[in-house]
């Protein structure tokens, strides 16, 4: 009889031990956030500079700090760009196209969420 108990425990025992091993073993998702480049006209825009950024803000001791998120980046031949962070985050999306002597400008807010894939569409004109 305590031989059956002591089996009995020892296969639970083992099932939790597995059950935990396999679970925190998982990998976590990556924070990705996707912009997606287009004119008035709705075609997508290459090589166009695309940069995330939060506004300067106030430490706790009262003085202004760069914010240490920003990245910039160019447009692929589809128009898009993609920037992977680790944690959320709400970022300015800005957006720069130069062709000849015009300068083209787009601007959004981008709500990044942990784990998933968020995709902005900022249209330049």
């Amino acid at each position: 009889m305590l031989n059956r108990i002591f089996k009995s425990g020892l296969i639970g025992f083992f099932t939790l031990v597995m059950t935990v091993a396999l679970t925190s073993c998982e990998k976590e998702k990556e924070t990705i956030g996707v912009i997606i480049v287009k004119d008035f006209n709705n075609n997508t825009i290459s090589s166009a500079s695309v940069t995330l950024h939060q506004d300067s803000s106030i430490s706790d001791q009262g003085e202004w700090t760069e914010s240490f998120i920003r990245r910039t980046q160019q447009t692929d031949a589809n128009g898009r760009v993609e920037f992977t962070y680790d944690l959320e985050a709400i970022l300015n999306v800005e957006v720069t196209k130069t062709n000849g002597n015009s300068t083209y400008t787009g601007y959004n807010i981008i709500r990044l969420l942990k784990g998933k894939t968020v995709t902005k569409v900022v249209e330049i004109n």
